[in-house]
């Protein structure tokens, strides 16, 4: 195994950009806030129409920043967009509101703007507390996750009817049933993710077309599917049920990958994980091929903050920095990126029949945090707080990152980018709180 950590000269002026990145995250519920945003470098000089405006008069806002990314319409102004699905010609989000709650939405590339396409039940008594992820594996079917550990599909009616049709099943809850916070009441699928001070949705649903669809929940992975020819159901096909201890648990974040070649990202965590939080952690990450699964990444989570995961016989130790995997993708074959704790980029390999891992350090000040990753043959995008980051293909030992500048006035865009993904280099959004940004040139 090897680990590089990646710098180039040209990156320095990136990290006092990138003090703009504040940690922070609206992922579900949060235990206890985080710092505010320190004082924010402007990632392009203010417009001199800005500056000549008179107090009273409002200035026209240009629709796109200088590289390309343009402001989309939402329909309500307290969106915090959480996810997003992109297709050629629309795309699909789930958002979260503090007066309407989970909302689930679609963009037409033909009128540019969003409209709510939800039944309304995920907001119902019981539901509706946060989001997970969306998958689409067409324009007219879609998937979303929401508490409590729910799956909902939707199927676009034939016309002339209008409303979507909606479906929706309960994932079984497989956490470790002598964990003290065990009751059918509590919900496992939000976990405190302690490098951000907030929760985590260890709830979502990814496929590779519409006949291989997985969900994950907690500590265990779902595949919708028939048995004996019945209606299709979600079936536990993985369930990591290994615990060292009655305050350890396990959990599954994230899917990437290609039909016959399916990864999972996750984390081993140590401590009271409902809670407050910690770094004592490992990450995880599983693979499925050939109708089997094998646990690829994963260590011994320790309370030593010297040293909180050291290695586990038998499995690849994805060392570094403390934090889960996040945000797997596949980079090739036996070859997939994820991103690592906050601020690394992991690539794990197969290389002469054993798999190896190396890191890509984004130079980004503390306490910068970056929440998303998406991969691109020609290059690696993150999104943070009010920033995008373009870097190198990670094939080799590049590892150089720009600023792709998402500020619309001149001033910076102070608001967490949650999500980053496209369909390619010209099909891209970046999406956060009140924000849903489309780019589509080079």
């Amino acid at each position: 195994m090897r680990t590089r950590f990646l710098l180039t000269c040209a990156s320095l002026a990136l990290a006092a950009i990138a003090a703009a990145a504040c940690a922070s995250s609206d992922d579900g519920e949060v235990t206890q806030p985080e710092q505010g945003p320190p004082t924010v470098l402007p990632d392009a000089g203010t417009t001199e129409a800005a500056a000549d405006a008179a107090p009273d008069v409002e200035p026209e806002l240009p629709r796109c920043s200088a590289a390309g990314w343009c402001k989309t319409s939402l329909p309500d102004s307290d969106l915090v967009m959480k996810d997003i699905w992109p297709l050629r010609d629309r795309a699909f989000a789930v958002a979260e509101s503090a007066t309407i709650g989970i909302k689930v939405l679609e963009w037409d590339e033909a009128t540019d703007g969003w409209k709510y396409i939800d039944d309304g039940t995920q907001n119902a008594i019981g539901f509706g507390k946060y989001v997970g992820s969306v998958w689409a594996p067409s324009a007219d079917e879609v998937y979303y996750a929401v508490a409590p550990g729910t799956i909902y599909r939707g199927k676009r009616p034939v016309p002339p009817a209008t409303a979507w049709e909606w479906t929706r099943q309960r994932l079984e809850d497989n956490s470790h049933k002598g964990e003290p916070a065990h009751d059918p009441n509590h919900d496992h699928g939000s976990p405190t993710y302690g490098l951000r001070k907030s929760n985590y949705p260890a709830l979502g649903v990814w496929g590779t077309g519409t006949d291989d669809v997985y969900a994950w929940y907690s500590n265990t992975i779902f595949r919708w599917k028939s048995d004996d020819g019945g209606a299709p159901a979600w079936v536990a096909e993985y369930v990591a049920d290994d615990h060292d201890g009655e305050d350890e648990h396990l959990f599954f974040l994230s899917a990437g990958g290609s039909r016959g070649d399916v990864w999972f990202s996750g984390a081993r965590d140590r401590g009271d994980a409902f809670t407050s939080g910690n770094t004592y952690n490992c990450a995880v990450a599983v693979r499925r091929t050939s109708e089997s699964y094998r646990r690829i990444a994963d260590g011994v989570a320790s309370t030593d903050l010297a040293h909180p995961c050291t290695e586990r016989t038998g499995f690849l130790h994805v060392g570094g920095p403390a934090g889960w995997l996040t945000d797997i993708q596949a980079a090739g074959t036996d070859r997939v990126v994820a991103l690592k704790g906050t601020r690394h980029v992991a690539r794990i390999s197969l290389e002469d029949g054993n798999y190896a891992v190396d890191f890509s350090n984004v130079p980004t000040r503390e306490p910068a945090t970056l929440y998303s990753l998406w991969w691109a043959p020609e290059n690696v995008w993150l999104s943070g707080w009010g920033i995008i980051l373009r870097g190198n293909d990670l094939v080799g030992d590049a590892g150089a990152y720009d600023v792709s500048t998402i500020s619309l006035t001149g001033a910076p865009l102070a608001t967490p980018m949650y999500r980053i993904r496209g369909t390619e280099s010209t099909n891209l959004w970046a999406i956060g709180e009140r924000y849903a940004l489309h780019k589509t040139t080079p």
